[in-house]
């Protein structure tokens, strides 16, 4: 235990009333994001207001990054790697019971189990994944490396990367968005200025190599 206290020391939360305000807050924030998630994505273009339209919001709303976003946020502001897998499962969970419960309230059908499928199993594996970026925010080598992880998935959604780097720049795909997130995870994962260097460069090389691998991950 005094292992992981080096690397990030935990606070817990003794209040249990508190503890379950926030654990509740997480769901209705997942709860409330699935049915955005779905409300956004079904929508018209004509519909959306100009400025929306611009930064592709429609299409940002069908992919990974809301829901990574948000649990990345969870994570990071946990007192405890625990309290960050409770939470982040709580908010995937009522993620995933958003979007079904708009599917079926409002549009009177079911989820496809083809679409859903993949975020039902990324809903089991949060609490590893929410417990793991929790130290992502602490000091020294390993923490460094957690937020290198971090920032790789984010440089991949914002930049176009290439084996050669021919091509290589901003993927305006979903409009500026992902490059917005990524600042923004820098900004959260900012504990010491040479260790958030460290972690931004290595970040980068790490979504390079990624490019490099014989395989893919679905949406990443």
């Amino acid at each position: 235990m005094n292992m992981f206290n080096k690397i990030r020391k935990s606070h817990p939360q003794k209040s249990m009333p508190k503890k379950l305000a926030i654990t509740f807050a997480a769901l209705l924030a997942g709860f409330g994001l699935g049915i955005l998630t779905e409300v956004f994505s079904g929508m018209s273009a004509r519909v959306l207001p100009q400025w929306l339209e611009a930064v592709n919001i429609r299409n940002f709303f069908t992919t990974l990054m809301p829901w990574a976003f948000g649990t990345l946020i969870i994570s990071l502001f946990s007192k405890t790697p625990l309290r960050a897998a409770i939470n982040a499962i709580t908010f995937s969970g009522g993620l995933l019971l958003g979007c079904c419960v708009y599917l079926g309230v409002f549009l009177h059908i079911l989820p496809d189990w083809s679409n859903i499928s993949y975020f039902v199993i990324l809903t089991a594996v949060s609490p590893l994944i929410a417990a793991i970026c929790w130290f992502g925010r602490g000091v020294g080598t390993v923490a460094g490396f957690v937020a290198a992880f971090i920032l790789a998935y984010w440089f991949l959604q914002a930049f176009n990367f290439t084996r050669t780097f021919q091509g290589f720049g901003i993927d305006f795909t979903y409009g500026v968005l992902p490059l917005i997130l990524l600042a923004a995870a820098i900004g959260m994962l900012w504990r010491r200025p040479l260790q958030i260097l460290f972690s931004t460069i290595g970040g980068f090389i790490i979504a390079y190599i990624y490019i490099l691998l014989p395989f893919s991950i679905p949406y990443i």
